[in-house]
């Protein structure tokens, strides 16, 4: 087993063809850091980004941090000795990773408006769709009393028609991106239209993981922002313990009422249900 006896320093130097801006938008893809750990990584101290780690490993670290912009120090852990920096192509374990700012020569990415998206994000933009579809659903009834005049039949169906296009626009675009950030393609959004099935593909959405690299559809996406995170991820965790909650608390009710289920399903479709 190799020792680990090395560490990576920065002190926020970068390289003369860089911008300290687009180093800073560079080392927060590498490492997926959030801005107050890239204010720290420029603060003129230096700072640990990786430790402990092996000789081999500390080079490729070097290398994926002079793609991004920025120079490093590799340094034993007690700080006694200084490896000085390399020259040599080392194969980085980032290099599926494009991190400077110039153009990717890759010619069979696909359209570029459909990128990627992360799980936090597409479960806060979820919401999004949810309250569209509601707009669409009480437009009708609460419209009219809001602007104090009377619409037609075609009138209100034809607003409530676009809010819904809308939002299967905006449900495939979410569904798009989000295969593309687990590196699959778009095409599986076909599973929508299945029943029961469409249930089951959209809970793999939600908790399925993206790849943390580049892929076929592009860089991966940045890290979400603490409103995404408590829309994304927060928000949903409360709802599921409230619902298995409330039903511990109230089981009675909830079993009476799904042995009134079939009888109310009747009513809704207009079938005869025979108990």
């Amino acid at each position: 087993m190799k020792r680990k006896d090395y560490k990576i320093i920065f002190e926020g130097q970068i390289l003369p063809d860089f911008s300290e801006a687009e180093v800073r938008n560079n080392l927060a893809r590498l490492f997926n850091a959030d801005a107050q750990r890239i204010d720290r990584l420029f603060s003129g101290k230096p700072y640990a980004v990786r430790k402990p780690v092996t000789k081999k490993e500390a080079r490729k670290y070097e290398e994926a941090i002079k793609k991004a912009g920025g120079q490093c120090q590799i340094m034993s852990l007690d700080g006694s000795k200084k490896l000085p920096p390399t020259e040599e192509n080392h194969s980085s374990i980032f290099t599926e990773t494009p991190l400077s700012g110039s153009p990717r020569q890759n010619s069979n990415e696909p359209l570029r408006l459909l990128r990627r998206i992360g799980r936090s994000r597409y479960l806060a933009m979820s919401w999004l769709v949810v309250a569209i579809e509601a707009i669409a659903i009480l437009l009708p009834d609460y419209l009219p009393m809001l602007i104090g005049a009377a619409l037609t039949i075609q009138q209100t169906v034809s607003m409530a028609l676009g809010i819904h296009i809308l939002a299967i626009m905006l449900t495939l675009y979410l569904v798009i991106t989000r295969l593309h950030d687990m590196d699959r393609s778009g095409w599986l959004s076909l599973f929508l239209v299945i029943p029961v099935v469409n249930i089951l593909f959209l809970f793999w959405l939600s908790i399925g993981a993206g790849t943390k690299e580049k892929n076929n559809y592009g860089e991966p996406p940045l890290p979400p922002t603490n409103l995404t995170r408590a829309l994304g991820i927060y928000v949903p965790m409360s709802l599921i313990l409230i619902g298995v909650a409330g039903a511990y608390l109230y089981q009675e009710q909830l079993v009476a009422w799904i042995q009134m289920l079939p009888e109310v399903t009747s009513e809704w479709t207009g079938l005869e249900y025979r108990g």
